[in-house]
């Protein structure tokens, strides 16, 4: 259903670094500016905190159990992602792109030691959207958050 394991490491790179080149480039100003309801500083306090509980959550899944934040997924996050946004209340670009850089490594460390056989594996974890939950998934879910949220900034400042 997924790419491999390989595959999702290096897109999920791919994306990363497109999100952190985008972040770097945009205005002070407009790291302030509001997106709809976020700002790109909200967003990189998003992705620090989603980093963390992507690594809590496949290691949560590897044990056959549950990750916490699935409670809150037909609410779409909104109240991990508001935690997250007092939780690490940071106006400094760098010091938060830092932060987003540590908790990808330490994501990336994690899921280099999980075998490619457990990647896709079904521990009987439903998702909330009715399918299994797995590694795989989750790491795909996390690539498509760093792109879609990449997109959202080049939309909302095409001048930059």
């Amino acid at each position: 259903m997924f790419d491999t394991r390989e595959k999702q490491l290096a897109d999920l790179d791919i994306a990363y670094e497109a999100f952190m080149e985008t972040t770097r480039n945009i205005s002070a100003e407009n790291f302030f500016t509001p997106l709809g309801d976020w700002t790109p500083r909200d967003i990189a306090a998003h992705f620090i905190g989603w980093n963390r509980i992507t690594l809590a959550g496949c290691s949560a899944l590897r044990e056959g159990a549950e990750p916490f934040y699935f409670y809150d997924g037909t609410n779409d996050y909104r109240k991990i992602n508001a935690r997250f946004f007092e939780q690490f209340p940071s106006t400094d670009r760098d010091e938060l792109l830092k932060e987003i850089a540590v908790t990808k490594n330490a994501l990336d460390d994690y899921l280099k030691t999980i075998p490619e056989s457990e990647w896709e594996l079904d521990t009987d974890v439903i998702h909330y959207r009715g399918s299994p939950a797995t590694i795989a998934r989750c790491v795909d879910s996390l690539i498509r958050d760093y792109r879609k949220h990449r997109q959202e900034i080049i939309d909302g400042f095409p001048e930059n």
